[in-house]
């Protein structure tokens, strides 16, 4: 079996915080980058949660402070998730591929989840857009990893599986890009498998690759279904980079550690699985050098077609190969 990637015994460590020069709200190759990097480089980065805000609510139905000191041309036209970056690799280029090790996510206190209340195709379809929109705060315990429910009518604890919502750099096309819609280069990929000990792999469009990240996530199910999953500052991101010439992909990628996850978005969910297939097909034919037609067989046995989130206007699926399936 093949393996991926250049190693790096060396990894500088840098730090990225919030403020009116780390945050921004959209994509951009335009977008001046927050930190210039080496590949082989860790930058721990610290982040609002994904609406911007800055600490929990103090009761129900009171304001959620949120930062207000972003630098104007940082800021979106329209809504767009709080972002920390872009961090410039240096020496990236288009056409090669950007490694992402995810070594540590630590949550911050608390966080947030809602449902109903407003138009959406997803409310739409559930008949909950003329509901009363119902919003869960959560303390959040990082020492037993669990999250309490306040303010409701009943209080409910889960298990915390924290991860990144967004991860992702620009497309190479000028302009603006909304945080809310993944693509090729990720962003909003909202995939649970991407949590600590995972690798993503993403295609770079331009120079530096301008990496952001953003929209913590302390726990969510597949499909991200009322929209918001438990929204939360993350409190450490850890995150390793480097820069692949042997890896080449057309879509994200990931690396978990029970196997291997290609992923693919569309506004059609059918379209988003069969282009998560076809990049399974490739991975497999690579991987064990074989024909895409016997990776399409042994697809058929051992692949798993999983909803990634239905929220994003384009929807998303990842093909799972779990390690061990073909031996």
């Amino acid at each position: 079996m093949l393996e991926f990637g250049k190693r790096f015994s060396k990894s500088n460590i840098r730090q990225l915080t919030p403020s009116s020069s780390t945050l921004h709200g959209f994509f951009s190759k335009d977008l001046e980058p927050a930190l210039e990097i080496d590949s082989g480089d860790t930058v721990h980065f610290q982040t609002l949660d994904s609406a911007w805000g800055v600490e929990k609510r103090e009761a129900l139905n009171k304001p959620r402070k949120k930062f207000n000191d972003v630098q104007p041309h940082r800021m979106a036209k329209q809504f767009g998730h709080s972002l920390i970056g872009p961090v410039y690799i240096k020496n990236a280029k288009p056409s090669q591929t950007l490694e992402i090790k995810i070594n540590e996510i630590i949550p911050g206190s608390w966080g947030w989840t809602s449902a109903g209340g407003f138009p959406s195709y997803w409310n739409e379809k559930l008949g909950m857009v003329d509901e009363k929109e119902v919003m869960l705060d959560f303390e959040l315990d990082t020492n037993q990893m669990s999250g309490r429910s306040q303010f409701g009518d009943f209080d409910f604890t889960v298990k915390l599986n924290p991860f990144m919502g967004i991860m992702g750099m620009p497309p190479s096309v000028p302009g603006q890009h909304t945080t809310i819609t993944p693509r090729r280069t990720g962003g909003n990929i909202d995939c649970k498998e991407l949590q600590a000990g995972s690798t993503l792999f993403l295609p770079i469009e331009v120079e530096g690759g301008l990496f952001s990240t953003g929209d913590g996530h302390a726990l969510q199910g597949d499909g991200e279904v009322s929209g918001p999953a438990l929204e939360c500052p993350m409190e450490k991101v850890s995150l390793t980079f480097s820069v692949l010439d042997d890896f080449p992909i057309m879509r994200p990628v990931a690396k978990t550690k029970n196997g291997w996850i290609t992923m693919a978005f569309h506004e059609d969910l059918e379209e988003a699985m069969w282009m998560a297939l076809d990049d399974m097909l490739e991975l497999i034919s690579t991987l064990y050098n074989i024909s895409r037609t016997e990776a399409y067989a042994y697809a058929s046995m051992v692949v798993d077609l999983r909803i990634t989130q239905i929220v994003n206007t384009s929807k998303g699926v990842h093909a799972f190969l779990p390690f061990g399936a073909l031996r």
